[in-house]
This record gives structure tokens, C-alpha cells and sequence, in this order.
């Protein structure tokens, strides 16, 4: 694999693991705060809630990925909140740091991102219950998804949604 291809995997890589793991944050440490008040659904406000002992694991286990636990504990959690603290996060500690500068934006964009990220969430709406029976540690989380996306049913999918997201799929009707 040419240099410059091998680089914007591992920068695909570095931004998808972050999605990764704010989505492993909000999995295992979503929390309501009794106090709350109820917003306009009627529904309690979703909290993330890291104990200290867990931010000491990610201190020590994840130190590249603790300030965006850092950043998100404790506040409300939404879809939007999630979206920007993953966002601020490879903004303000992976572009020019892992990966080179201003080629966040280039990744976010990119249809390989949007597949992995993709092929992530059907893992993660795949296992839900077994990922929910007890807590995994993010590197588990990692791996297992790793292993998954080498699977032929997994790389089945990549290729169908590497064909939706290129925008070449071809509908039914069309075939007919």
C-alpha cells in the first residue's frame, strides 16, 4: 500500500477510534441525575457520569483519548453534544498531532470513514446485549469489533455500503 494511502488509514483509523469511544462512554456511564428536571419530552436529562475510578483507568489505559472523557463527563448528553465533543476532540488533539494538519475535515468527509463508522454502529446495534451483560473494557471493545470487521458477513456489508455511500448503488427498479 503507497505511503500516503497506509497514512490516511491510520488518520481514518484515529478519528473512527474516538467515535468509538464516545460511543463506549455514553454505553457504559449514561447516567440520570435524580434532581433534574424534565425537559420538554417529559423525560429526564441524560448525564455522563465516570466515576474516579474509572477516570484513572482511562488515564492510564487511554491517555491519547482521556480529555474527551474529560470534556463530556458530567454534562448532558445528546446527539449534538456528542457530535461536538467528538468533533472538538480530534480538532483540538489528532489533527496536526497524529495525523497532519487540517485533514480532519478531509476524514469526516471521506466515504471510508462514513463506512467504518457506519460498519461500528451495526456492530454495536448487533451485540447491544451481549456488550450490555457487563461492562467492557474499551480495548476489548476495540478488538472485538476489529475481529467482526474481518468477518465475511462484515465485509460483506462494507462493500454493499461502500457502494451506497459512493452513491453508485443501483435500485431495484433500475435492474428491472
Amino acid at each position: 500500500m503507497p505511503q500516503l494511502q497506509e497514512d490516511f488509514q491510520s488518520a481514518v483509523w484515529r478519528v473512527l477510534e474516538a467515535v468509538m469511544f464516545e460511543n463506549w462512554l455514553r454505553f457504559y456511564f449514561i447516567s440520570e441525575k435524580p434532581d433534574a428536571p424534565e425537559g420538554p419530552d417529559g423525560e429526564k436529562p441524560l448525564f455522563l457520569a465516570i466515576p474516579e475510578k474509572g477516570m484513572e483507568r482511562i488515564a492510564e489505559l487511554y491517555p491519547h483519548l482521556q480529555p474527551l472523557a474529560l470534556d463530556m463527563n458530567g454534562k448532558e448528553l445528546s446527539f449534538e453534544s456528542s457530535q461536538r465533543a467528538v468533533c472538538s476532540f480530534v480538532l483540538d488533539h489528532v489533527d496536526g498531532k497524529t495525523m497532519p494538519r487540517d485533514t480532519a475535515g478531509t476524514i469526516f468527509n471521506s466515504s471510508t470513514f462514513q463506512v467504518q463508522m457506519q460498519l461500528f454502529n451495526a456492530w454495536v446495534q448487533m451485540h447491544e446485549d451481549q456488550l450490555d451483560q457487563g461492562f467492557v473494557e474499551f480495548g476489548a471493545w476495540r478488538k472485538l469489533f476489529n475481529q467482526w470487521r474481518e468477518s465475511p458477513g462484515a465485509t460483506e456489508l462494507a462493500g454493499k455500503l461502500a457502494l451506497s455511500v459512493s452513491g453508485t448503488s443501483v435500485s431495484k427498479s433500475t435492474v428491472q
